[in-house]
């Protein structure tokens, strides 16, 4: 499922979208939080976001961190910049192997995705 916050610049949704992953963390829930931000442009961070957000989902569940493990073991295509096989294989892929073996359910939130 998806929950896809928008409207005009200045009217909460960052708030919005922070208050509802500090929630989840405090429920323990699995997550991650990724933020864009039009100051970072230079740091590419559209080439960030899918490695960052493995890292923190491995970092917060143990059968996550054995799934996206043994996907970098045995899949040198990771290595890539493209984004579209980074989601496909950092979060699908690994989340699917795991479904029903998780701590908690999983809330992935990405804020300002176009700046």
């Amino acid at each position: 499922r998806i929950l896809w916050l928008h409207g005009q610049a200045g009217k909460g949704k960052s708030a919005i979208a922070h208050t509802i992953a500090l929630w989840f963390e405090n429920v323990g829930g699995v997550g991650s939080c990724f933020c864009f931000a039009r100051d970072w442009q230079a740091e590419h961070l559209e080439k960030k976001i899918f490695r960052t957000i493995a890292c923190d989902l491995a970092e917060r569940d143990p059968a996550f961190r054995r799934a996206l493990a043994g996907a970098l073991e045995t899949d040198d295509s990771l290595k890539t910049t493209d984004v579209a096989l980074q989601w496909q294989k950092l979060i699908l892929e690994p989340l699917c192997k795991v479904s029903g073996h998780m701590v908690g359910n999983v809330v992935i939130v990405v804020d300002a995705l176009d700046e």
